[in-house]
């Protein structure tokens, strides 16, 4: 154990005199950076200055880290090296360090507001397919796109994690209500009707049955909307009844609602619903 502390006082040491000479050379102390923020070695020379301890030397610099930028000093200027700190040190040392990943990738987003070089964390430890619980960083890095209202990008990353070992089920039915929420009604029912095909669990079943109703149903009511809205704008006026929206060419067919049920049409009003209220646009679903 005092071997070990050490080593890594050691390595500690040779880094901070390398972080020295090198703002030095380079003039950063006239840039007026703060004397914490240190000016990190790229991935090899730290690993050669890690003599063989570089999990050892990956500790020390994130312990390093979270104290480093939980304090509000230097706020204009504590961000400049963050990225090479999480992406360009800690996880060179440590790979497979799945917690850098989150936690670094936290900071970039929520105390640097730059969201996009959350995701380049995220999407390096996800590269790495040997990192155990991948599919965290796929699960917060599709978060990361959806508060930016991404929502593809938010899909994308969680039909990903769904896909690695150890992830929930809820991921499944996470990646297919994106697309709804993103107003892909054709590719969401998709998603939930495969999820049909093979659900995971019990919950996961009541779930996709009832959203492809409710997407189904809502799409057939966009149909015939967008063919009402077709024929006013032709005629000048609502059609009798829905069968003349077929005649008219404005619409294949009048679609069936899940479970039978019929639509209702008031020709006053070109407007249609469902026997339970809902409208084409969705209301009293």
């Amino acid at each position: 154990m005092l071997r070990r502390l050490l080593v890594a006082a050691t390595i500690v040491a040779l880094l901070f005199a390398v972080a020295h000479a090198r703002m030095r050379l380079e003039g950063l102390e006239r840039q007026r950076l703060p004397a914490e923020l240190l000016y990190l070695p790229e991935g090899p020379y730290l690993r050669a200055l890690a003599l063989g301890h570089e999990e050892t030397l990956a500790d020390l610099l994130y312990i390093w880290a979270i104290q480093y930028y939980s304090s509000y000093r230097d706020a204009e200027t504590r961000f400049r090296y963050l990225e090479q700190v999480f992406g360009g040190a800690i996880t060179e040392l440590d790979p497979w360090y799945t917690e850098v990943y989150l936690v670094g990738a936290l900071v970039m987003s929520l105390e640097a507001r730059d969201p996009t070089m959350a995701l380049r964390l995220y999407d390096k430890g996800l590269a790495r397919e040997d990192l155990p619980d991948r599919w965290k960083l796929a699960y917060w890095a599709g978060w990361e796109c959806y508060m930016a209202r991404r929502y593809d990008c938010a899909r994308d990353y969680w039909a990903r994690a769904r896909e690695m070992p150890g992830a929930p089920a809820q991921l499944m039915r996470l990646a297919a209500a994106t697309l709804a929420k993103a107003g892909d009604l054709e590719r969401a029912l998709a998603e939930y009707r495969r999820l049909l095909e093979n659900p995971p669990d019990e919950r996961t079943r009541l779930v996709a049955e009832h959203w492809v109703q409710r997407l189904e149903q809502e799409i057939a009511l966009s149909a015939i909307e967008r063919a009402l809205e077709a024929y006013r704008e032709r005629t000048g006026r609502c059609p009798r009844r829905l069968g003349d929206l077929v005649r008219a060419g404005d619409l294949e067919r009048i679609p069936s609602l899940p479970g039978g049920g019929r639509l209702l049409y008031d020709p006053a009003t070109c407007r249609v619903r469902t026997p339970s209220g809902a409208s084409f646009e969705g209301d009293g679903s």
